[in-house]
């Protein structure tokens, strides 16, 4: 059981590329079924000493519940029982699963030996815990460093430094351990609860982690998500339900500092099917529509196995709940694009090129232009493989609105935020695309069904590294385009798939933390 104390143009660099293919091994592959299969961002879920057989099918990040704690570990002064924390970080590499630690610092679930230690000794067992936990799992990708410094400050925080010059010397003294202890790469995590629906908490929270940002001590920003946080369970004698709005303002101010938000304690507590369908369909978009957030972690999904008795999205029997169906759906539909260019300009020309950022997962787009705001009669409507389109000349001197949508298999999403511009009189030629690229990006490949050639073009706004490969639909790696460090720049592949049998298949570009798919067609 999960603890049950915790609230918590010219294109350079032109290459041609056969897909060499010969016997197909069709191998399974667990990231095709996993719930965020495709995003670049995961759905992961905490677990105890052991997985259910099922736990691959839907999440592909991993944090243990109670075996990472401190008092978990080290019951007895230096007697550590690491089995359980070992099994479930070694199955998160052998899966390749994200694991994060949790967590080093917590005024719960200590050690009770360490209340009987002079301050000297406290400080000593605090950072040889730290050091332990650094070394004994260094591939971790994550760690909360500190969990709930406002609601569970420790009773050895005087040890560390109690509130000191910065009122926070304590959390310093634990970050810059976890800095020096833990190798590099891994992102260090400031975990808290009941943060967004209090814009004073907020602001405070934001002080708290400023106060470590600019000491270089922080990487990532947690909040931990339970139901109770937004909403009151059914059956609550003091029923309450914060505004959506301000949850979402002071997500974006967290999002705001640039750090990566990760959303680590996701549940929604609530007996009825349908009133937990209905409340995952308006709190788990608050999230995951939100580009700042990293990534999301349930706390439990096992009927029995759950911190909050009515979380759980699988039953006891194994079937799934409404809520569950649902998430599957919806994390396999595209989200809404996001505009690029032109957005609130004038002096356009009536041929404007429209741009629009990569929406994970998506096939298509669909595009309106319209002199409507509310698209009451469109002067274009057209969809596209491609994620920029010059249009054919539009009215000259005339405000226009356009949004765009995004689709694939599954379903298609909401229209983006509307953009306007304004244009002048010109027409312009249709220009090759040149200068230094401002996004990471990867196109749709042209044409698309294809036979036998077709091509990919992608942006690279940086020096990286960057790999393009190509999958069959089992997730089987059968050609790799392009392996190699890149500088900044437009680039264009030209693919044979002469020996490619009809089907469908998918390539992937990965450079530095970009990733995106895109599905290829071959027909015969």
């Amino acid at each position: 059981m999960l603890n049950q104390n915790d609230p918590c143009g010219a294109w350079p660099g032109r290459t041609t590329v056969a897909l060499l293919l010969c016997v197909i091994v069709f191998l399974p592959s667990q990231s095709r079924s996993q719930l965020a299969k495709g995003n670049t961002r995961f759905v992961g879920c905490a677990i105890e000493g052991f997985f259910h057989s099922d736990f691959p099918k839907y999440w592909n990040q991993v944090t243990p519940g109670n075996a990472g704690k401190w008092g978990s570990v080290e019951g007895s002064q230096d007697s550590y029982n690491w089995t359980p924390l070992d099994n479930t970080y070694n199955y998160a590499l052998n899966n390749s699963f994200r694991y994060k630690h949790h967590t080093l610092v917590w005024g719960n679930q200590q050690p009770v030996w360490i209340t009987s230690l002079d301050s000297a000794s406290q400080r000593a067992q605090v950072e040889e815990w730290i050091r332990l936990v650094g070394e004994r799992y260094g591939s971790m990708s994550f760690v909360d460093v500190v969990n709930e410094p406002f609601h569970a400050p420790p009773s050895y925080s005087n040890a560390l430094g109690g509130s000191g010059a910065t009122g926070w010397d304590w959390v310093i003294t634990a970050f810059r351990w976890a800095r020096q202890y833990c190798i590099r790469g891994v992102k260090l995590v400031l975990n808290e609860y009941n943060v967004l629906h209090d814009t004073t908490v907020t602001s405070n929270y934001l002080r708290l982690i400023d106060t470590l940002r600019v000491r270089g001590l922080i990487d990532a920003i947690g909040v931990q998500g339970h139901y109770f946080e937004f909403k009151s369970a059914a059956g609550d004698p003091n029923p309450y339900t914060w505004p959506i709005p301000r949850l979402k303002y002071n997500l974006d101010r967290l999002v705001a500092t640039g750090l990566p938000v990760y959303i680590t304690e996701f549940d929604i507590n609530e007996a009825d099917d349908n009133v937990q369908l209905q409340n995952y369909q308006t709190y788990f978009p608050l999230f995951w529509e939100n580009s700042g957030v990293s990534g999301m972690t349930l706390w439990g999904y096992v009927q029995g196995d759950v911190w909050k008795t009515n979380a759980y999205l699988v039953r006891s029997d194994g079937s799934e709940r409404p809520a569950l169906q649902w998430l599957r759906r919806y994390l396999a539909t595209p989200l809404p694009p996001v505009l690029v260019s032109p957005v609130g300009t004038a002096g356009e020309p009536r041929n404007p090129r429209l741009a629009w950022r990569t929406s994970a997962i998506a096939l298509s787009y669909r595009l309106q232009v319209s002199t409507s705001r509310a698209f009451s009669t469109v002067a274009v409507d057209t969809t596209v493989t491609d994620t920029s389109l010059r249009v054919s000349p539009l009215a000259a001197n005339t405000t226009f609105y356009w949004h765009a949508t995004a689709s694939n298999d599954t379903g298609t999403s909401a229209y983006s935020a509307i953009a306007s511009f304004t244009t002048g009189d010109q027409v312009v030629g249709i220009e090759e695309i040149s200068g230094v690229p401002e996004v990471f990006w990867l196109s749709q490949n042209f044409p698309n069904p294809f036979n036998p050639s077709t091509t990919i073009r992608y942006d690279v706004p940086k020096y990286v590294h960057v790999k393009i490969a190509v999958y069959d639909v089992l997730g089987r790696e059968i050609a790799v385009l392009v392996d190699e460090d890149q500088p900044a720049g437009h680039y264009s592949i030209a693919a044979n798939a002469t020996n490619l049998p009809s089907g469908a298949y998918f390539y992937r570009m990965n450079a530095g933390d970009f990733g995106a798919v895109r599905k290829l067609l071959v027909i015969r």
